[in-house]
């Protein structure tokens, strides 16, 4: 059985992040979508709440898991037998970040760090805008996946 793992921040989730799941999903025979914690971040929407918007959003993935990591993910990946790290690029900024953590697991991981590309239709969107525009008091609801718009809302717009 080939497990992959797809982490992220996912503060908040975005429709980018769910076309690029099921993309990967297809990859695997198991996909473990993990929402990670960086001790680096300050995050505007609890994990928990993340953890809960991302189960909704890809509840239509059936070979998917969801759950909350706050440590190394290589060691995620070692503890479910994961041998592929499955990351999306949107632009030239996300393939360096890419090939950079390629090298940094490869330090602590034999498993492959591998990406696909994100649909021309989501490159341009990213959690950060989406808190932007929320902060700027713009609507950003064609930008998450719609059964959780009111939950960002509730941390976003406050």
């Amino acid at each position: 059985m080939r497990i992959g793992v797809f982490a992220g921040s996912f503060c908040p989730v975005t429709k980018g992040h769910v076309e690029a799941i099921e993309q990967a999903a297809r990859l695997v025979d198991k996909l473990y979508v993990v929402i990670g914690k960086n001790a680096k971040k300050q995050y505007v929407i609890p994990a928990d709440a993340r953890l809960r918007m991302m189960q909704e959003a890809i509840a239509h993935v059936s070979n998917a898991e969801t759950t909350i990591c706050d440590g190394m993910m290589t060691d995620f990946c070692d503890s479910v037998g994961a041998t592929v790290m499955i990351k999306s690029i949107r632009n030239a900024m996300d393939l360096q970040a890419v090939i950079d953590l390629k090298d940094i697991n490869l330090e602590f991981w034999h498993g492959d760090t591998v990406f696909i590309v994100g649909s021309k239709l989501y490159r341009h969107i990213s959690s950060s805008l989406v808190r932007e525009l929320a902060a700027l008091k713009q609507d950003f609801s064609e930008f998450v996946p719609k059964c959780c718009l009111n939950e960002i809302k509730k941390y976003l717009l406050k």
